[in-house]
């Protein structure tokens, strides 16, 4: 039994791909989509009330924030996070389930593919969003992302959800303490594809710079702060 939050803000040309997909998906449990969204100005949920009634209205203040309100509200003992700019296979909530038949679990993450991609897309997210997530777990460094993990609902909430303080890298902040209350894993057959529109509005040397700033701040006690967020263009 799963639980999947979603955040949102002002995803009108997204969010259908996005529920087309997880209606489509192969998991016979008991599973349900909460939507947070950040008080979009489009259509986004006017599209969304076609797939789910669990849409609650919040202030923008960041997916962190919206993806803890809604694990609030989960009812299920999983809860999967997925972005509005992402696409599931059918397998998705399968595979989460079944990791979860480990019951040292406590959290799982995956890998990431380019939807509409170039060739320079699938190279460097082959390279920087599942070699090096699956490499750096090798190396006790996990990274699971926000837009594709999953966690026991009791588990996250004892850690507090994610950090609403920290302004990036909030997923693998969370991973890193969750790595001390129990057994992580990444599963590299666990993918969904997302967009490739903040590297083709930032260019891929631009976010790595910013990620690899993240890492050393993050290794040495630095505070992340990056406004990386608020300059994706959203619609």
């Amino acid at each position: 039994m799963i639980s999947v939050v979603i955040p949102v803000l002002n995803e009108e040309k997204c969010i259908r791909d996005c529920f087309e997909s997880l209606k489509k998906q192969d998991y016979k449990g008991e599973w349900e989509v909460i939507l947070v969204d950040g008080q979009s100005t489009d259509k986004t949920r006017e599209i969304a009330k076609e797939y789910t009634k669990n849409i609650i209205v919040e202030p923008p203040r960041g997916p962190g924030n919206a993806r803890n309100i809604g694990a609030k509200t989960a009812k299920y003992p999983i809860v999967a996070f997925i972005d509005s700019d992402c696409i599931a296979p059918e397998h998705w909530l399968s595979e989460i389930a079944k990791q979860f038949e480990d019951e040292k679990l406590v959290g799982l993450g995956g890998v990431l593919r380019p939807s509409d991609a170039r060739t320079l897309d699938r190279v460097m997210f082959k390279l920087n969003a599942d070699w090096w997530v699956r490499i750096s777990a090798l190396l006790g460094i996990y990274q699971l992302y926000g837009n594709n993990c999953a966690y026991r609902l009791e588990a996250f909430k004892k850690l507090g959800g994610f950090n609403t303080k920290v302004s990036f890298w909030e997923d693998t902040e969370l991973s890193m303490r969750a790595k001390r209350m129990g057994k992580l894993h990444i599963d590299g057959s666990l993918y969904v594809y997302t967009s490739t529109r903040r590297f083709r509005q930032m260019g891929y040397i631009k976010v790595a710079w910013v990620n690899v700033k993240a890492f050393f701040n993050f290794s040495t006690g630095r505070e992340i702060n990056t406004k990386y967020f608020q300059e994706i263009k959203h619609g």
